[in-house]
């Protein structure tokens, strides 16, 4: 069956009958009707051979009557012209640059030249990172879509794209992560027959299309390679059912390439739908985590579940504020969508969405959206939704534009970041160059310390540090157990529910329970991020107490810190207190750590350069609080039915005994303790790596020194002849 099959459009244009006389044949209600034509996902096998039965057709001809495809959608010519372009001439430089780079490197191995010095092997090391650093930034803009498995998420990219090429029939479909993209840019060695790729990993390993060829390449988690068919042979849940029997930690990626005229400028990823199951969730979540742009959908005849709200905050949490133009645009990079919008009338849309705005922030701190800068806000936020309907273009296309304004904007917005990343890249890697000679040249007539010392004062930052942690550790818990201990009290329930004013009913219960959970959650942040910006600022101290003591050698012991420590935070994927140092690197600095970038570019000053306890955390790691632990904790606590006068004490006592009974303290409390020990792991990890350094520091010497400076000249040499017509030339 490779059609999809629509009823309505079956019902009036095919068998020319009306809903009456339709809902008659099949021996059911017409609200029954109704509900089938407005969700594809109601209709079951069994419904669909009932069907075909009684109006005399097959199934293979069902699934072949299908509605005129409405036509895809475009992004501005000059917009996605001019990434390809700039993005051209990114590449091209980068050519040269690592050309010319190889070249000063071939020609010091021809004199038997040996790059031995750390600094400057590390000096060079990084040059070969800023090419990539910058294209990087014009790489498409990934939009994730994220909802209930009846939202219609894979439905709306259909229409986007102007084909059928992701499965929309039975419930739930996508159980895989699906990454559409334009047909040119698909990897080579997928071959010209064929267009889509099949991948399976554990979840720690992320597969994009940076690293797609290689897997290719190797073959070692290929599944599939072949046509479209792939997707609904592989990307349903009847497959990932079979496979997860075997190896419940897969994740299958499969990657289409299609000639769609929105491709050109941007990316898709379809997801899972979320609270089917834990599964689900969590790979929905994996996927959005690595998307630029999020597009939530939740079905309008029910429009923001409790469910919704638990993951619509996560993704206002962590999604990055990088295109919001320093507040200019707030939510710059969200979209919240109500499907099937012709289920309701058109004048109750707007109220919809208001009530949906209001039930949000009635279950939020007052301060929620103060975090973020003084133009998120309730007014803001409501601007971000709008309505789709894939059959009645009318209804979407507010949706449309909006779409199509924000991602020209994003696109947009990358362009002139590249170009802000190669001008403060080459001029940092100028200073940071000369900077590295006046160290070698200081070095070559100065005596070493004596061995003793050195290691000891290595053992002393080591313990001073992990004592400031463990402290920290203790204080965190002991902090949350006090705020936790006001908030679950029966007179602060009491009040709470009082001063929100919510009813004796089902709906309202729930929002107590979503408002405990969320004061919780922010009193953690709130906790957490006051002990890591004090964390940071003792270590800022202790830092440059040791600085001082191995300046007199001039080794730099804070910028060879925040090099190793970055370097073990990407390696191990945890981040812990170190979040406040990678957040004072700059705006970028987050960006550099994902990427895999760090090192000296985040280390001699580019995006700072010495720790700094009062920058934020980077919005993309989060807070400690995983999604599955919010869902596991909401999904466990029961709304139980009171009844008389006197409900809100009574139903107060219930909701503290089932905290406890689900023992929520503890859950957090773990959490502050794996924050904590990450940040520990990290010290440890980075001070045994600087010492590592400073061992092959002290090796080096005077006549190694002087033979590496002619080559580190070259290559500064080199770094300054790009910097020129940086409105045209990029790197």
């Amino acid at each position: 069956m490779n059609g999809e099959f629509d009823l309505n459009y079956f019902r009036e244009k095919i068998l020319k009958m009306n809903k009456q006389d339709f809902a008659d044949l099949m021996e059911i209600d017409v609200i029954t009707l109704e509900m089938w034509e407005g969700d594809p996902d109601n209709l079951t096998m069994r419904i669909y051979k009932e069907i075909a039965e009684k109006t005399d057709y097959t199934l293979e001809q069902l699934f072949n009557f299908k509605e005129h495809v409405p036509l895809p959608w475009k992004l501005d010519n000059k917009i996605t012209e001019k990434r390809e372009k700039v993005l051209k001439k990114v590449l091209e430089n980068e050519q040269s640059f690592e050309e010319a780079l190889l070249e000063i490197e071939q020609k010091e191995l021809e004199e038997g030249f040996e790059i031995n010095v750390a600094e400057v092997k590390g000096y060079f090391e990084e040059l070969k990172k800023i090419g990539p650093l910058c294209s990087n930034r014009l790489r498409k803009p990934l939009v994730a879509f994220i909802g209930a498995s009846d939202a219609g998420k894979s439905s709306l990219i259909n229409v986007i794209l102007g084909t059928d090429l992701l499965p929309m029939a039975f419930q739930p479909m996508t159980a895989a992560i699906n990454y559409v993209y334009h047909e040119l840019d698909k990897p080579e060695n997928i071959g010209d027959e064929n267009n889509t790729v099949v991948v399976r990993t554990n979840h720690e390993q992320l597969v994009d299309i940076s690293n797609l060829e290689n897997i290719i390449e190797t073959g070692e988690h290929v599944i599939a390679i072949g046509r479209t068919n792939l997707i609904r042979e592989y990307g349903l849940n009847k497959y990932n059912e079979e496979i997860n029997e075997e190896n419940n930690q897969g994740l299958t990626y499969i990657f289409t390439f299609i000639d769609a005229p929105i491709l050109t400028g941007l990316a898709f990823i379809d997801t899972p739908g979320i609270s089917a199951n834990e599964k689900d969730n969590q790979t929905a979540l994996k996927a959005y985590q690595y998307a630029d742009v999020t597009i939530y959908l939740s079905q309008m005849s029910s429009f923001l579940r409790e469910e919704d709200m638990i993951f619509i905050k996560q993704i206002i949490d962590s999604s990055s504020r990088e295109f919001d133009q320093d507040g200019r645009v707030p939510f710059n990079n969200l979209l919240f969508v109500g499907s099937h919008a012709d289920s309701v009338g058109n004048s109750d849309i707007s109220e919809i969405f208001n009530r949906a705005v209001a039930r949000f922030l009635n279950v939020q701190t007052s301060t929620y959206f103060a975090k973020f800068g003084p133009t998120y806000n309730q007014e803001t936020f409501r601007k971000r939704f709008y309505a789709s309907d894939i059959k009645d273009p009318r209804l979407s296309q507010p949706f449309k534009q909006a779409f199509i304004a924000m991602m020209e904007n994003i696109l947009s917005v990358k362009i002139r970041q590249s170009r802000l990343v190669q001008k403060k890249a080459i001029e940092e890697m100028i200073k940071t160059g000369k900077k590295i000679e006046e160290h070698l040249t200081a070095r070559i007539n100065f005596p070493a310390t004596k061995e003793s010392l050195k290691k000891y004062k290595f053992q002393q930052i080591e313990e001073e540090l992990l004592r400031l942690s463990n402290t920290k550790k203790e204080v965190s818990i002991r902090d949350f157990h006090n705020a936790y201990a006001k908030i679950f009290t029966i007179n602060s329930i009491e009040g709470l529910i009082k001063k929100k004013e919510f009813k004796n009913n089902q709906e309202d219960k729930k929002k107590i329970l979503l408002l405990l959970q969320n004061m919780v959650d922010e009193k953690l942040q709130a906790i957490l991020k006051e002990n890591s910006d004090d964390f940071s600022s003792k270590m800022d101290g202790s830092i440059k107490k040791f600085n001082d003591f191995f300046n007199s050698e001039n080794f730099d012991f804070t910028n060879f810190f925040i090099k190793s420590s970055t370097d073990v935070a990407t390696s191990l994927g945890i981040y812990g207190a170190f979040s406040i140092l990678f957040g004072s690197l700059g705006n970028l600095g987050g960006y550099l750590l994902f990427m895999q970038t760090a090192g000296f570019l985040s280390s001699v000053g580019l995006y700072g350069g010495t720790v700094s306890g009062t920058a934020t955390a980077i919005s993309a790691i989060g807070g400690p609080l995983t999604l599955g632990l919010a869902l596991i904790i909401f999904s466990g606590l029961v709304v139980f039915n009171i009844f008389g006068d006197g409900w809100m004490r009574k139903y107060a006592k219930q909701l503290v005994k089932q905290f406890e009974k689900l023992g929520v303290e503890q859950k957090y409390s773990m959490e502050i303790i794996r924050y904590w020990d990450d940040t520990a792991k990290i010290t440890a990890e980075a001070i045994k790596k600087v010492e590592e350094e400073y061992a092959q520091h002290q090796k080096e010497t005077a006549q190694i020194i002087q033979a590496e400076i002619p080559f580190l000249r070259d290559l500064v040499q080199l770094v300054e002849s790009v910097k020129v017509a940086e409105d045209e030339k990029i790197l």
